[in-house]
């Protein structure tokens, strides 16, 4: 029996004491073997779960446990541990929100991931802008007034050619416009998509080639070279007496055109040195709430993190952590927790195809629509005065205006007594066969009487 149990007492004593070593070894290193020959596999298991367990650093500062709302994976030294790796969550590990779920009062709230909510608000991209010149059209789609001229002929000049304006009448070219966004952090070589429109009375681009031209940004500077072949959606057929043309072929893109040969100097930081993230849709809740996340996600850290306003969560770092590759660890950390959002109490309207959009719970108070609806037409008739054939008068062409009006009106239709939902209103709506101006017009009146809890745009 006290043989039995000092053989059970050195067991364990030899397993902690490899648990220890694994603990002390990086991580995808195999821990050198414990006295008493103990096996390997139990000591890296027993390794994992006491490294699970300890706490992580970022240069100092704790992190959340393995078991948090983010997790991470973390790559150990004889030392603190240092943060190498900012991963996704395992597979084996469920993310504690869902990223769809209803409420008490059966509305949906949406859960999405902060990275798809938010920006960095120093990091926007650069408008740029420039002129260029089509050759290669279609004879008689291109344009041929002076300004057209001119820029071709300021291309050949550049060639050492030497024309005179009169000397270029041609239908094949066509002076365009030029845009494209230099998107934040873009390196020189890095091929972007350009815009490009007809500027002069050009009629297509189908099967124009841009030449060599530059995209300025507001400072004036250089920052892309576009040149290449254009494409142009839909098409166009001419016959003899008639032609059909579906998309406007006046506008083209120039996909991977566009090369990069000056980088512009972008920081994650903005200028009082915090890293700051734009809300997309701004609202109090989602400043609150993605605030929130990110707190819970660096909990234990010297991070502070405060709501500025609806648009806008701050992100306040110590001196020595305020570089490039500290802020991308942290928002490849805080990028990928769930924060819930509320839904946007907003109302569009097409005008013009009559659709309408609207975010789930948006309330009108009880009230009744009706429309009516006056119609007046001018018609204008001629006839021809035919004197008798005994009169001594002349045959006259007479005009007569003729005015009609139609009056319609719809029944009252009550919405709600104790209240509706833009779906319950557009299910009456319906059933009156209401035109898309007229529903714009029972909207804008519901807005202005007060009855319409939301905000309406128009387009």
């Amino acid at each position: 029996m006290c043989f039995t149990t000092n053989l059970l007492t050195r067991s364990l004593s030899v397993a902690l004491l490899s648990a220890v070593i694994a603990a002390q070894s990086p991580i995808g290193q195999t821990p050198p073997a414990a006295p008493g020959g103990a096996a390997t596999t139990g000591a890296a298991s027993n390794g994992a779960a006491s490294g699970s367990a300890a706490t992580s650093r970022i240069n100092g500062s704790q992190l959340p446990p393995a078991g948090a709302s983010a997790s991470r994976s973390l790559q150990r030294t004889a030392g603190p541990f240092i943060v190498q790796d900012l991963t996704t969550a395992a597979t084996s590990q469920q993310d504690p929100i869902a990223p769809v779920r209803t409420n008490r009062l059966g509305q949906t709230v949406l859960s999405p991931r902060i990275s798809s909510i938010t920006r960095v608000a120093n990091s926007m991209p650069h408008q740029l802008t420039g002129i260029g010149l089509v050759t290669g059209l279609i004879q008689g789609n291109g344009s041929n007034d002076r300004g057209t001229r001119q820029a071709l002929i300021n291309y050949i000049k550049r060639h050492d050619l030497n024309l005179d304006i009169t000397d270029v009448t041609n239908g094949s070219t066509a002076l365009v416009a030029l845009t494209c966004n230099l998107p934040p952090f873009a390196k020189q070589g890095m091929e972007l998509d350009v815009k490009v429109e007809v500027v002069g009375d050009a009629l297509s681009l189908r099967g124009g080639q841009l030449m060599r031209a530059a995209l300025k940004g507001v400072d004036g500077k250089e920052y892309i070279s576009a040149q290449g072949a254009i494409i142009v959606a839909g098409f166009s057929v001419k016959g003899k007496n008639a032609d059909v043309n579906k998309n406007p072929s006046a506008t083209g893109h120039l996909l991977n055109g566009g090369l990069v040969i000056r980088e512009e100097h972008t920081s994650f930081f903005s200028e009082s040195g915090a890293l700051e993230l734009r809300l997309l849709n701004p609202s109090p809740y989602n400043s609150s709430s993605v605030a929130a996340g990110i707190k819970t996600a660096l909990a234990g850290t010297n991070i502070l993190v405060s709501p500025v306003d609806p648009s806008l969560v701050r992100l306040e770092l110590p001196d020595e952590q305020r570089t490039n590759e500290y802020a991308m660890k942290v928002l490849g950390l805080i990028g990928n927790v769930r924060v819930a959002v509320e839904n946007p109490t907003k109302v569009t309207i097409d005008q013009v195809s009559g659709t309408v959009l609207a975010g789930e719970g948006v309330m009108i108070s009880p009230c009744v629509v009706g429309l009516s609806e006056l119609t007046i037409s001018i018609v204008e008739e001629d006839f021809v005065s035919q004197p008798n054939a005994l009169a001594q008068g002349t045959t006259e062409r007479v005009g007569r205006s003729r005015i009609e009006t139609d009056e319609t009106s719809t029944e009252l239709q009550p919405i709600g007594g104790g209240g509706a939902t833009v779906s319950d209103l557009l299910q009456n709506l319906k059933a009156l066969g209401l035109t898309p101006a007229q529903l714009v017009s029972v909207f804008t009146a519901l807005d202005q009487g007060g009855f319409l809890h939301a905000t309406l745009e128009i387009h």
